[in-house]
């Protein structure tokens, strides 16, 4: 089969390594944000403004714009990615539970393409914003999310089966998210990851049987620089809920600031340059019978321009 074909049945290769770099995935990626997605509102400023104007800045460096490179004023959760996930790890009309939600990318993706979906945050601020996206988009019936800590799904309101989990957990205390004691973000990793394996059981036991997981990760460092092994304690954290380890995909993302940032990072520790992220795909009862759950893959059907 030719990559054409390829894409043709999968909307991408089904490869474990994903390319963000790509011109067809910077392309589809500026068509899914020109529909007016913005998964940075509601966020705080804090965690956005630096990572944007770094990004503009190397831009400038290359001799072009921002807009040119597909660069929204803030950072959001690759659409691209999540159109891959929700139509390769999902059935159609499927319910999907996301309990560490952030912004809106993933439910009004996930809204889009046909499914239902529920978002779990913390933060009122967040959901609010996330909440007008999803209304502005005329997906608000499908995309819905409710104020709550993963640690407890139940107090959140979480109820009945889903037939996907689609998540981006905090990583560690790297970016403080709420000033709210129970968010992970605030905690020390040992405290941080006892309330993750816990919201992963939880998540899971609301997972149909013969169904898949999907968790975008990556390792992040300490403060003596040493990596925590995050990935590895997601896949412990997983096996633990019964969530049996599948796929391990990489995406790698785009430079972005780095080129300027690691000559020094490197001269000075040898630490390298982190360009990627991980995605783990874990399936709770037998494959076989999850894939055939999904069905075939369908793509999103842009609007003409």
């Amino acid at each position: 089969m030719s990559s054409g074909a390829l894409y043709e049945s999968f909307i991408y290769p089904p490869f474990s390594v994903l390319d963000a770099r790509s011109r067809w995935w910077q392309e589809r990626k500026r068509r899914w944000i020109a529909l007016g997605i913005d998964s940075g509102k509601g966020r705080r400023e804090n965690l956005l403004t630096g990572y944007a104007d770094a990004m503009a800045r190397f831009d400038r460096m290359q001799g072009r714009e921002p807009s040119e490179a597909g660069w929204t004023s803030k950072s959001i959760f690759d659409p691209v990615l999540t159109e891959l996930l929700v139509a390769w790890f999902s059935p159609a009309g499927g319910r999907i539970l996301d309990p560490f939600a952030g912004g809106s990318v993933r439910g009004i993706i996930s809204a889009l393409l046909g499914r239902s979906y529920l978002g779990i945050d913390i933060s009122s601020e967040q959901i609010a914003a996330n909440r007008e996206q999803a209304a502005a988009l005329n997906v608000a019936a499908a995309a819905q999310w409710k104020q709550g800590d993963a640690v407890h799904l139940y107090k959140a309101g979480v109820r009945g089966a889903f037939d996907m989990i689609l998540t981006c957990p905090p990583y560690g205390d790297l970016e403080r998210y709420s000033d709210d004691p129970a968010d992970l973000s605030t905690m020390p990793y040992d405290l941080f990851l006892g309330g993750f394996r816990q919201a992963v059981k939880n998540a899971a036991a609301r997972l149909a049987q013969d169904r898949f997981a999907v968790f975008v990760v990556g390792d992040f460092r300490d403060k003596q620089g040493i990596n925590r092994g995050f990935v590895a304690d997601t896949i412990a954290a997983c096996k633990d809920a019964q969530l049996q380890f599948y796929n391990d995909g990489v995406l790698v993302t785009t430079a972005a600031s780095l080129p300027m940032r690691v000559r020094g990072q490197f001269e000075g520790s040898r630490k390298l340059g982190k360009t990627h992220q991980n995605v783990l795909v874990f399936v709770k009862g037998d494959a076989k019978r999850a894939t055939e759950q999904v069905g075939n893959v369908t793509p999103f059907n842009f609007p003409d321009r």
